[in-house]
């Protein structure tokens, strides 16, 4: 009877734990570089990519809400800090996610440039899982109007749960790691004084190489500047 007791509570503790965690593709460009001082505050609704979507019945994206605070030290150089949570609700404990990031802003001229677009960022499924990831990003924006602009780019990442080797569901002992080729198309649109709408089609391929399985999918974004 004890040892029935035991093996339920073991199950119910790992059934407990998160499988997958959410991250934010999105990078939600204001229309033009802020200048020097300048803070942009932004939120949005947003598809969240699953790391792990075959662990929670093949979804590959959960729905979320995000915010966003960037400050400008130049109008060649501005950081961010991003945060990010799971509103759906999947698993029994919240999903959450932070980021740091920078533009490093190349102007070709008045209306275009390059952007290059550093990342670092964890995100939390619960005590017992954290995921770590790395990536950078090109993007090339066009501001058509003072109103309007549009931007589109791709960038690599990388990300981890620890750097320690574990046995996976086919018994083969690998590191929790995997990568990502993430894209951005999006559309800025400043439709009051100090106020903007940004669209974005997200799509990312990314290839988890300790489930040794891949997948293809759009994380789409809709947010306020």
């Amino acid at each position: 009877m004890i040892k029935n007791i035991q093996i339920l509570l073991i199950i119910l503790l790992f059934s407990s734990c998160s499988k997958s965690v959410v991250y934010s593709p999105s990078i939600n460009l204001t229309n033009k570089p802020l200048g020097e001082k300048e803070i942009d505050i932004q939120g949005g609704v947003e598809m969240f990519p699953e790391a792990r979507p075959e662990a929670l019945g093949g979804s590959k994206t959960t729905l979320g809400i995000s915010g966003q605070l960037s400050y400008g030290f130049s109008p060649k150089f501005n950081m961010g800090v991003k945060g990010w949570v799971d509103v759906k609700g999947r698993e029994e404990e919240i999903r959450s996610g932070y980021s740091l990031s920078g533009q490093f802003i190349k102007s070709i001229d008045e209306n275009n440039r390059i952007i290059f677009i550093p990342k670092i960022g964890i995100a939390f499924g619960n005590s017992s899982i954290t995921g770590y990831g790395f990536g950078t990003s090109v993007i090339y924006q066009n501001s058509i109007s003072e109103k309007l602009s549009w931007y589109s780019g791709a960038g690599l990442a990388w990300g981890f749960e620890n750097l320690e080797k574990r046995v996976n569901s086919k018994e083969e002992n690998k590191l929790p790691m995997g990568f990502g080729v993430i894209g951005n198309l999006g559309l800025g649109w400043e439709f009051s004084k100090n106020f903007r709408l940004n669209l974005e089609v997200n799509p990312v391929y990314q290839i988890n190489t300790f489930d040794s399985n891949s997948q293809f999918l759009i994380s789409p974004t809709i947010g306020i500047g």
